[in-house]
């Protein structure tokens, strides 16, 4: 072999190289686009539940409220629905609660201390 057909050698494996270069570029690059679209299909829901699905709640149980009644259920499913759309404060003020909503059984408990 003389320093020519090296050189043709050469250049012809390097074309190679180049174009699978390309292609793995390419694919690559497909998979990032693939990925992000993953991700927006996947996370987007999640966080549109999350702002748009208490609001829709409330409405459907503020419908139902005539049906559960003026009494402990219906002041339960409230105070619960206003805690979603308040969640830095996870405490109750005992104050407030009037005693004679709570069902009889955690009044049963809340007497016995």
């Amino acid at each position: 072999m003389d320093a020519k057909e090296l050189l043709r050698e050469i250049l012809e494996l390097t074309r190679e190289t180049n174009a699978m270069t390309k292609k793995i570029r390419n694919h690559i690059t497909f998979q990032k686009i693939v990925s992000f679209i993953y991700f927006i299909v996947i996370v987007g829901p999640i966080i549109l539940g999350f702002i748009f699905l208490p609001p829709l709640l409330k409405n459907v149980f503020g419908q139902y409220q005539e049906l559960l009644g003026p009494g402990a259920s219906g002041n339960i499913l409230n105070n619960l629905l206003n805690n979603s759309q308040n969640t830095s404060t996870n405490t109750i003020d005992l104050k407030n609660v009037d005693m004679k909503k709570l069902p009889p059984e955690i009044q049963k408990l809340l007497q016995k201390k």
